[in-house]
């Protein structure tokens, strides 16, 4: 068995972890990951099990690519320049390898696409860009059987009471973003922090629950909410640009094991933070890299910064969002216009905190800022940010037109 991590180890073991192998100085690449609910033409539920496990297998087949599995299960396809993916309930990922702009994901987006419809075609059953199921109870919904995803739902559900409904129900979209060094990545995290609450608001696609309004713009933002409290949210510390990635850190060691691997399988991990399992001397380097993949936070740092917020919605607007992200976050101009505009955001009561994110699940775009600012108002503001910058010498991963569809959302 490999050797344990001692405490003494720890810190330094994170740090390489989480920011050891940043990007090349001036890589500035793009990356996203989209998810699909596969639901009935008709009713809206969603697609059996088994139904969706044979939909990528026949994916599978028809890409002619690599597939990984983990026991009887496809837990991945790569396809050329992309990787298809069954999220726990049946929902189906789709991920492109970094790109330099937005303009070279749209092929894929388009490819896998016209090989989904075609496998689709005279089904029951489409995908459908949604946060949530729309008719279909968690309960009601399988698990694929996977180690991974047996262990997560028997032990985070205690901890939090929609745990089920974010495994099973639930489809997003992620962007990643690189990072450089880690004052880099301290600031790019925070800014992506400070602005969660408007970009949650802006991609709301998840109001109707079990067929009926559930008064939520974003129901799925307020099923992370009451996910698992030791893994998700905003970790204290990472709303400052000098405090986030210790934040981050502190974080990671205080949120609960869920498993270790031991013999090439998982197995059930004691019910302790990452801090006391090390303390223990049951926590190998393997161990503690899958531990930093079952932390769920808004963003999640890796080497690069994962944003984790957003809604699912139809490929228009996601590229749309993309694109204003990317001008925020990789243009310094609008970076620094965006960090002072969010200074209210960035609340030190939890609570307050809390409240903000709520407002923005059930409002949406019509929440209010607790300094009286509109949601609305604020993404509008942001949106000139990057309108000003894309396009530009120095900021060139997407143009101005690119934000049509935003522009559009919030008018």
């Amino acid at each position: 068995m490999p050797s344990s991590l001692s405490p003494e180890s720890l810190d330094a073991a994170l740090e390489k972890s989480l920011i050891g192998a940043p990007m090349p100085s001036g890589r500035r690449c793009l990356g996203i990951e989209v998810e699909r609910l596969i639901l009935h033409r008709q009713t809206r539920v969603c697609a059996p099990l088994e139904f969706c496990r044979q939909l990528i297998a026949d994916l599978a087949a028809d890409i002619d690519g690599r597939i990984y599995m983990d026991g009887e299960v496809i837990n991945r396809v790569d396809g050329d320049g992309y990787s298809l993916t069954m999220e726990p309930g049946g929902q189906l990922e789709l991920a492109t390898e970094p790109r330099t702009s937005l303009a070279e994901i749209d092929p894929t987006m388009a490819e896998v696409r016209r090989l989904v419809e075609s496998r689709l075609a005279g089904t029951e059953f489409h995908t459908v860009a949604l946060g949530h199921a729309p008719v279909s109870h968690p309960d009601e919904l399988g698990l694929l059987p996977r180690s991974r995803y047996k262990i997560m739902d028997r032990a985070m559900t205690p901890r939090g009471n929609l745990t089920r409904n974010m495994m099973r129900a639930t489809a997003g979209f992620q962007l990643t973003y690189d990072v450089t060094d880690r004052a880099d990545a301290g600031r790019k995290m925070a800014l992506l922090y400070r602005l969660a609450p408007i970009m949650v608001a802006l991609c709301a696609n998840s109001r109707i629950i079990g067929g009926k309004d559930s008064g939520y713009a974003s129901f799925r933002h307020h099923v992370w909410q009451h996910t698992d409290r030791t893994r998700v949210g905003v970790p204290p510390g990472c709303l400052g640009a000098d405090t986030a990635v210790d934040g981050y850190k502190r974080f990671a060691r205080e949120a609960i094991l869920l498993f270790l691997r031991r013999d090439g399988e998982l197995v059930p991990s004691p019910e302790v933070s990452l801090e006391q399992g090390v303390a223990q001397g049951v926590v190998t380097q393997d161990d503690l890299e899958l531990h930093l993949s079952s932390l769920f936070p808004y963003v999640r740092m890796r080497n690069y910064l994962e944003v984790r917020y957003l809604d699912s919605v139809e490929w228009p607007l996601a590229r749309s969002v993309l694109a204003m992200l990317s001008g925020l976050i990789y243009c310094s101009i609008a970076t620094a216009k965006a960090e002072t505009l969010t200074a209210s955001t960035a609340l030190a009561d939890p609570a307050a905190l809390d409240a903000v994110h709520q407002a923005a699940a059930r409002d949406g775009l019509d929440a209010v800022l607790p300094d009286g600012r509109g949601f609305r108002d604020v993404a509008r503001e942001l949106l000139s940010y990057s309108t000003a910058t894309l396009g530009g010498a120095s900021c060139r991963w997407a143009d101005r037109a690119d934000l049509a569809a935003v522009e559009r959302r919030i008018a």
